[in-house]
């Protein structure tokens, strides 16, 4: 297996070469052979039952659920209860050699239960409502017992994971704790500049240009229409990174949003009311919530947002003193409380979750949110309906004796975009974004070994999943995929290489083209072997971020992996 070569070049000039072939032999230069693939479209819908006292129903089979899609009934073709899933225990890989192991994945645990991530919305919070939120997750997390995967992330102007996932309650309790909080609804001019210099920095030294959003100045005045789009284009942003970031975790994951106003719709409802409505037209169009959802509900997460307005008597908040005002200013407050509490409702419905709100007791509403998504049950389906034309299609789940459940009451029909209009290079490149979190769309794990006196080189063994990836088949059934590798050594903050770093000098980092053409039988070993590979890096003493990225060029479907490691400067010396 050939090793990448390392060097200073431009991470996608040398896109084509040198490149990783998994083969058994060398495929002749005559034209690419018709290829055959099979796209079916499975329809996941996790659904909680309640009884009428709202306790959660255990035990059901199959046969009790009908499942309609636009008032047609559709063949249940997976089922599965997971009401009586145990707790996953914490795992932890350690290796006798003194290399280092990494995953995008936990490994351990029980894969059949539900993934958490709780989202602390600074972006959409007022300072005010920020301490005692803060406070109420502490709590919540002091008495959460271990062993359920959660994740915490925080929003500013841009997403940052705390904690990755881990059933370690210690772990999300320091990271909850350390937990930095914003002194504004949005950064300050000169913290906004740092975000734009490191971006700008980054993408100088990777030899391309940032992609996403960039930080900009909001002013004090947020609420203005442009204003309401940044805030809707910021959290669309965070929500696609939160889907990348747990599409690779099996079944259901519930998604805690706290915040104090929510710019962006979940997905349509049944039945929309004027007020809500009214709500909706000034956040994000219809294209955007196709986006949105669609993300959203291929990751098969359900959201349950957290109102932290609290408990509001006469636009009275949970810590606030403010004057109440005249009768304009409350029946003001009464109608946007009423548009705001409709949209939770409609997001909660369209995903599967539960809204909260009107409650000063956050720490409650996270114990009955987890409660509630780590008990339900999966049904798929094929949908009959093989137009893909973009429209909303309604999910309808009957169940005779029962009457509260909660699923998503739909999705969008959209096709699947065409791979010429798709930038692999700017799918990559997003993704490796310093602060963008770990994507699992592809599944990854790898081993580093540290320079030592007979290799001067960073050696980094990697294996993809094949799982995720599409293979096509051409006419001799051969089977073959294409995907983009690229790793990257970010310095880290404070380290000695970063002290010593000129500006937009490029980073260390190689890459090339993944090439796989198997016979069949070789193709069927590889789920037991996983895809190799080998990389090497020479770096100078200093600790680094190694950041692992592969993207499918055939669906874009993109994983990457954070390796933090340190060079120590007496293996330079041996050198």
């Amino acid at each position: 297996m050939p090793a990448f070569v390392s060097g200073e070049k431009r991470i996608f000039a040398i896109l084509l070469a040198p490149a990783i072939a998994l083969a058994q032999s060398v495929p002749d230069n005559s034209a690419p052979p018709a290829t055959i693939q099979i796209t079916s479209r499975i329809v996941y819908v996790d659904v909680v039952v309640r009884d009428g006292y709202g306790r959660i129903v255990r035990g059901l089979t199959e046969k009790d659920f009908r499942v309609l899609e636009d008032g047609k009934l559709q063949k249940i073709e997976f089922f599965r209860d997971h009401t009586h899933n145990s707790l996953p225990a914490p795992g932890q890989a350690t290796n006798k050699d003194g290399s280092l192991s990494f995953s995008n994945v936990e490994p351990g645990g029980d894969q059949s239960t539900s993934v958490n991530i709780i989202l602390f919305d600074f972006f959409n919070t007022a300072p005010q409502d920020q301490l005692y939120a803060r406070k109420q997750m502490i709590r919540f997390l002091e008495n959460l017992p271990p062993g359920r995967q959660t994740a915490l992330f925080v929003l500013g102007t841009r997403l940052r994971m705390l904690q990755s996932f881990t059933g370690s309650t210690d772990r999300l309790l320091a990271a909850a704790k350390a937990m930095k909080l914003e002194t504004s609804t949005v950064e300050t001019v000169g913290g906004q500049q740092q975000n734009i210099d490191m971006a700008d920095r980054f993408a100088a030294a990777i030899g391309r240009s940032a992609s996403g959003i960039n930080p900009v100045t909001l002013g004090n005045n947020w609420q203005t229409g442009e204003n309401v789009q940044r805030a809707t284009d910021v959290t669309k942003t965070a929500l696609d990174q939160i889907s990348a970031a747990v599409s690779g975790y099996p079944g259901r994951k519930n998604l805690y949003w706290l915040a104090d106003t929510f710019p962006l719709y979940g997905g349509p409802t049944l039945e929309i009311n004027e007020l809500s409505q009214a709500a909706l037209s000034n956040t994000m169009s219809t294209a955007d919530e196709a986006d949105a959802h669609r993300a959203v509900a291929t990751a098969q997460i359900a959201i349950y947002p957290i109102s932290l307005a609290g408990l509001e008597v006469e636009g009275i908040g949970p810590e606030s003193n403010l004057d109440p005002g005249n009768g304009k200013e409350y029946a003001r407050q009464f109608n946007n409380r009423n548009a705001m509490n409709e949209m939770l409702n409609n997001m909660a419905d369209a995903t599967g979750g539960r809204a909260y709100y009107g409650t000063n007791d956050f720490a409650g509403a996270l114990t009955h949110g987890f409660e509630d998504g780590s008990s339900y049950y999966t049904l798929a389906y094929s949908p009959e309906n093989h137009n893909w034309n973009g429209h909303f299609r309604k999910i309808a789940v009957k169940l005779d004796q029962h009457d509260s459940l909660s699923y998503r009451r739909g999705y969008y029909g959209v096709p699947d975009q065409p791979a010429s209009q798709i930038n692999p290079a700017g799918v990559l490149n997003a993704a490796l974004q310093p602060d963008t979190p770990e994507s699992t769309m592809l599944l990854l794990r790898s081993k580093v070994q540290l320079p030592d006196a007979q290799h001067a080189a960073v050696r980094v063994d990697s294996i993809i999943d094949p799982g995720n990836v599409t293979f096509s088949t051409d006419a001799k059934g051969r089977r073959h995929a294409h995907l983009l590798v690229t790793l990257v050594a970010i310095p880290t903050e404070g380290s000695y290489i970063e002290g010593k770093k000129e500006a937009g000098s490029p980073l260390p980092q190689t890459a090339g083209a993944y090439i796989v053409d198997l016979d069949p039988e070789a193709f069927r070993k590889l789920f037991t072997s996983g895809m190799p590979m080998h990389q090497e890096l020479t770096l100078a003493p200093g600790r680094y971020r190694l950041r692992l990225g592969v993207t499918d060029l055939t669906t874009h479907r993109v994983g990457t992996l954070d390796m933090p490691i340190e060079v120590a400067a007496t293996t330079a010396a041996k050198r």
